[in-house]
C-alpha cells in the first residue's frame, strides 16, 4: 500500500513547500509567509516540516550565520513549545537575509566547491606532509621511532606556540615558512609558565629563516 502525502487545502504538499523555498530564495516576504501559513494550518506536521525544510534552506543558501543558527534552534524547539511565532519571524528575516551568491566569499566557496569535486575526480592531492603531526597515525609512528615530526601547526602547546610565532614573525602563516633558533628560545621560557611539560615534543628540524 502506497501512502499519499494529502493536499493542504487546495494546494499540492510538495508544490507549497517548493513554493516556500523558491520566495525565500527570491526575498518575497508577504509570499514565503503565506506558503507558510498554508503550510501550518493544513498540515497536522506542519510546524515540523516547516522547521525542517527552514533549517535545510537556511545551510544551503543563508550567507549570515546568525540566521543559520537561529534556524537550527528552531528546528530544535519543535515539539518542546506548541507556538509557531518562532517560524514566522525566521521566514521573514531568511527572505531579508544575506544570501550566498550576494557575496562574493560565498561565489568563492561555490567555485572551489566545483573544483574539489573535478580535483577529487581527475588529480587527487596528497595529504601534506605538515598534517601529518603526531595526532595522525603516520605521525604517532614517526614519533615513536624518533623521527623528524612537523608539528607547527598542531593544537597542542607546542604546536599553538609555533603557529603563534610563525604568524608574529611573518605577519601570515605559510607551509614553507619554519621556526627559527629565537622560536626555541621563547618556547624554554613558555615551558616554565607551563610548569613544565609531562613529554617533550620532537622536535622537527630547525630550518633557519630565509633559508
Amino acid at each position: 500500500m502506497t501512502y499519499q502525502i494529502p493536499n493542504l487545502g487546495q494546494y499540492n504538499y510538495f508544490e507549497t513547500i517548493s513554493a516556500l523555498r523558491k520566495e525565500i530564495k527570491l526575498g518575497r516576504t508577504e509570499e514565503a509567509i503565506y506558503w507558510l501559513n498554508v503550510l501550518l494550518t493544513y498540515s497536522e506536521s506542519g510546524a515540523k516540516t516547516a522547521a525542517k525544510q527552514l533549517w535545510i534552506m537556511s545551510a544551503e543558501d543563508i550567507f549570515d550565520q546568525s540566521v543559520v543558527m537561529r534556524a537550527f534552534a528552531v528546528y530544535q524547539m519543535i515539539g518542546k513549545v506548541t507556538e509557531t511565532d518562532n517560524l514566522y519571524f525566521l521566514v521573514a528575516q531568511m527572505c531579508s537575509a544575506t544570501k550566498w551568491w550576494e557575496k562574493s566569499e560565498g561565489v568563492m566557496v561555490d567555485y572551489l566547491w566545483a573544483k574539489a569535486i573535478g580535483d577529487l575526480k581527475k588529480n587527487p592531492k596528497p595529504i601534506p606532509s605538515y598534517c601529518l603531526d603526531e595526532h595522525t597515525a603516520k605521525g604517532a609512528r614517526a614519533k615513536k621511532q624518533g623521527k623528524t615530526i612537523d608539528n607547527r601547526f598542531s593544537g597542542h602547546d607546542y604546536g599553538r606556540q609555533q603557529t603563534r610565532y610563525l604568524y608574529e614573525r611573518d605577519g601570515k602563516l605559510d607551509p614553507d615558512n619554519h621556526p627559527d633558533q629565537e622560536f626555541f628560545t621563547q618556547w624554554e621560557l613558555f615551558k616554565d609558565l607551563l610548569g613544565g611539560i609531562d613529554e617533550e615534543p620532537v622536535q622537527q628540524t630547525l630550518i633557519a629563516e630565509g633559508s
